[in-house]
């Protein structure tokens, strides 16, 4: 790590409205005398006594709404990866577009935002700890390895924490089992089609996918007043950046033309 290499990125995090706090040289470690998250400031003068006599120093973040997803892989018997392989299979993902860290351990970190209690959840899932206090953050290193930031991107990019495991954190559990159990011998278009819509889309596609749903809402015989006000729920919750009202509204009127045109039906939406 370059030196004062953590003193220039605790003062990044304070100008974006973030508390931090110091670590001892290749540890997690508070510096003897430190009370690691406790005593976390954004307050520019005490960070730079903290990192001028000690610019070696790791770097905390308090974490101040919001939620990391601890996924290690030091076990081969609790391995993370496997864990999220799972969750994954039972329709629990993590949006691969939130701010990521490689941990020194080459694990990673998963930051989402969440104004749930802090809490420290640990082995939730095998090798996966839920965090709502404190962190090691980036550039701190370990045995000469750092934790770095996936694809260059920054806590600016730190999406919202999905439902699923805000219920985890909460204690509203879900019987995930049994549910598969159940949709797989009942599911038929409808309930499909609720599944895709609930998942919903990232910013890559958001046009196309829209336009398929809105397909589909007319497919499944909906009134059309009832589609549109569909369609703007949907893109308002469950598009990863929505699109604009007027874009949604262009999209809805195409797809509602070729209806118009097919079954001779009339509604709203302009």
């Amino acid at each position: 790590m370059k030196e004062f290499a953590s003193l220039y990125a605790a003062l990044d995090l304070v100008e974006s409205g973030y508390e931090i706090y110091p670590l001892s040289a290749n540890t997690k470690t508070p510096p003897k005398g430190h009370h690691g998250y406790l005593e976390a400031t954004r307050d520019k003068n005490t960070i730079w006594d903290w990192f001028k006599n000690n610019p070696n120093y790791n770097l905390g973040l308090a974490l101040d709404h919001l939620l990391v997803v601890d996924v290690d892989i030091h076990d081969s018997a609790k391995n993370g990866k496997d864990s999220l392989f799972e969750l994954q299979r039972q329709g629990k993902t993590l949006s691969p577009d939130t701010y990521i860290e490689k941990t020194a351990g080459g694990g990673l970190h998963y930051f989402f935002k969440y104004t749930g209690d802090k809490t420290r959840k640990i082995d939730v899932w095998p090798g996966i700890d839920l965090i709502t206090d404190f962190t090691v953050i980036a550039p701190s290193e370990i045995n000469g390895k750092p934790y770095e930031p996936l694809d260059g991107r920054t806590l600016a990019d730190i999406k919202l924490a999905p439902q699923w495991l805000v219920d985890e954190l909460t204690g509203q559990k879900v019987n995930w089992t049994s549910g598969s159990a159940y949709t797989t011998r009942v599911k038929k278009y409808t309930g499909r089609l609720i599944d895709e819509l609930v998942s919903g889309t990232s910013s890559g596609n958001r046009n196309v996918w829209l336009t398929k749903v809105t397909g589909q809402l007319f497919a499944s015989g909906a009134d059309p007043e009832n589609v549109y006000r569909l369609v703007q729920m949907v893109n308002d919750n469950f598009v990863d950046y929505p699109l604009p009202e007027n874009e949604v509204t262009k999209i809805y009127n195409s797809i509602l033309k070729k209806e118009v045109k097919r079954i001779g039906r009339s509604t709203v939406g302009n």
